[in-house]
C-alpha cells in the first residue's frame, strides 16, 4: 500500500475491559496498528474501565467507555426486551463512531451495534473472529455477518472452518500470540512432585471440575506430591462457578492440595510457579491463548484434544493431548509427567522452541500487518 492510502484515522472496538485472553490479543492488535501506521490518530471504545484501560493509556489517543450491544448468553434471554429496546440507538452511536474513520477494527463477533453499523459504505472495516459458540449461536453470527462490508480475520483455521457459511467472505487465518517469557526460569529438574496449574475465566465450559476428577484420582501417598492452583474469576459479580469448584474440591477430599485462587491479570509468577499447565476445556476453544503463553514460558501444556488446542499442541513434542472430557486419560497424562521429570523437562523445553517459531508477538504483527493491507489469505 503507497503511503498516501495510510489510514489517518482507526477506531477500534472490543467488547471487554479485563486482560483474559481476548483483551491481551485486542492489546497486541492495537500494537500492532499503532506500529504499523505510527502517524494515525487511533481512537479505542470499550464498554466498562478496567485493567485494559490502564494498558491503553499511552498507546492511542483516546479511549471512550460507553454502552455496547454487546451479545452475552449470560442474562441475554431474561433482559432481551431491554436489550432490545437499546439497539436502535447503539446502532445509530455505531454509525456516528464509524463515520469519517479510515479504518474499523472490531474485535469479536459479539458487539452487535458495530457489526450492524459495518453493512454501511466507509472506510475499511475488520471484524476478527474470536468464537465458536454452540451451532445455532454460530448460524446467528453468520447471518448477521453475511451482509457486512468487513473482512473478516479467524484467529485458528478451527475457527474458520467453524463459519461454513462465510466460506466465501474474504479472509485471513493469524494465530494468537503471546508475550515472551524468557525471563522466567525454567522449571526445576530436581523438584520430585509435580505443581499443575489452571488459568482462566471460572464457568462451566474451562472444565475445572474435570481437572480436579483427575487429580482425586491419583493415590493418598500420590497426591502427597502434588500441588494444584485453580485462578480465575467469574464474569461480573457472579460466583456460582467458584462456588462450584470449591464444593467440587471438597467432596473429593482435595482441600490442602487445591488452591482456588483471584484472577491474575499478570501471570508471570503463577508460570514461574507450575510445571504443568493443564487446558481441559469442555468445548472446543477457538484457540486456546494459555497454552501458547505456557509454552512461552517454558511450561509443559497438558490440553483437550479438540478445537484451536489441536493446531497448538504437537503430542510427545511439545506438550500432551488428552481425549476431551475423560478425566481418566487427563489422569494418565499427569501421572506420566509425576513419573517422568525428563519428559516433563523435554515437553517444556520444545514449547519455548514452538512458541519462538510460531506464536511470538513479532510475527503476530508482520501477519496482522499483511492481512489488513490486503496481501492474501494467511494461514
Amino acid at each position: 500500500m503507497s503511503e498516501v492510502k495510510k489510514p489517518q484515522s482507526v477506531l477500534c472496538v472490543h467488547q471487554g475491559s479485563e486482560l483474559y485472553g481476548s483483551d491481551r490479543s485486542f492489546l497486541q492488535s492495537v500494537q500492532s496498528l499503532r506500529r504499523s501506521y505510527p502517524q494515525a490518530r487511533i481512537s479505542v471504545i470499550l464498554p466498562a474501565q478496567g485493567p485494559l484501560t490502564e494498558r491503553l493509556q499511552g498507546l492511542v489517543d483516546e479511549v471512550l467507555i460507553r454502552e455496547l450491544a454487546v451479545l452475552r448468553r449470560r442474562g441475554f434471554f431474561r433482559g432481551f426486551w431491554a436489550y432490545l429496546g437499546k439497539l436502535p440507538a447503539c446502532i445509530r452511536q455505531a454509525q456516528a463512531d464509524c463515520r469519517g474513520q479510515d479504518l474499523v477494527y472490531i474485535n469479536t463477533v459479539v458487539i452487535l451495534d458495530f457489526i450492524l453499523a459495518s453493512y454501511l459504505p466507509g472506510g475499511r472495516v475488520f471484524i476478527h473472529v474470536r468464537e465458536t459458540p454452540g451451532i445455532l449461536l454460530r448460524a446467528l453470527f453468520s447471518l448477521l455477518l453475511i451482509p457486512s462490508r468487513a473482512r473478516l480475520i479467524f484467529n485458528s483455521s478451527f475457527t474458520r472452518n467453524a463459519y461454513a457459511m462465510l466460506a466465501w467472505k474474504s479472509g485471513c487465518v493469524i494465530h494468537n500470540a503471546a508475550q515472551d517469557y524468557a525471563f522466567i526460569p525454567p522449571v526445576s529438574a530436581d523438584h520430585a512432585g509435580l505443581r499443575i496449574l489452571h488459568l482462566g475465566r471460572f464457568n462451566s465450559m474451562k472444565g475445572q471440575e474435570l481437572l480436579l476428577e483427575a487429580v482425586a484420582e491419583f493415590s493418598p501417598r500420590e497426591r502427597q506430591k502434588l500441588q494444584v492452583r485453580i485462578v480465575g474469576s467469574e464474569f461480573g459479580q457472579q460466583n456460582s462457578s467458584e462456588t462450584r469448584i470449591r464444593r467440587r474440591s471438597r467432596v473429593l477430599g482435595l482441600d490442602g492440595m487445591v488452591e482456588v485462587l483471584a484472577f491474575a491479570p499478570f501471570p508471570e509468577k503463577l508460570f514461574a510457579w507450575a510445571d504443568v499447565i493443564v487446558i481441559p476445556s469442555i468445548r472446543p476453544e477457538s484457540f486456546g491463548r494459555t497454552a501458547i503463553e505456557a509454552m512461552s514460558a517454558g511450561r509443559c501444556v497438558v490440553a483437550a484434544n479438540h478445537g484451536g488446542l489441536r493446531e497448538i499442541v504437537t503430542p510427545f513434542v511439545d506438550g500432551l493431548l488428552f481425549r476431551a472430557n475423560d478425566a481418566g486419560e487427563l489422569h494418565n497424562c499427569l501421572r506420566q509427567l509425576l513419573q517422568d521429570r525428563d519428559m516433563l523437562l523435554r515437553l517444556g523445553a520444545q514449547g519455548r522452541v514452538s512458541y519462538r517459531r510460531r506464536f511470538t508477538e513479532e510475527g503476530y504483527e508482520t501477519k496482522f500487518r499483511q492481512c489488513i493491507l490486503g496481501e492474501g489469505r494467511l494461514m
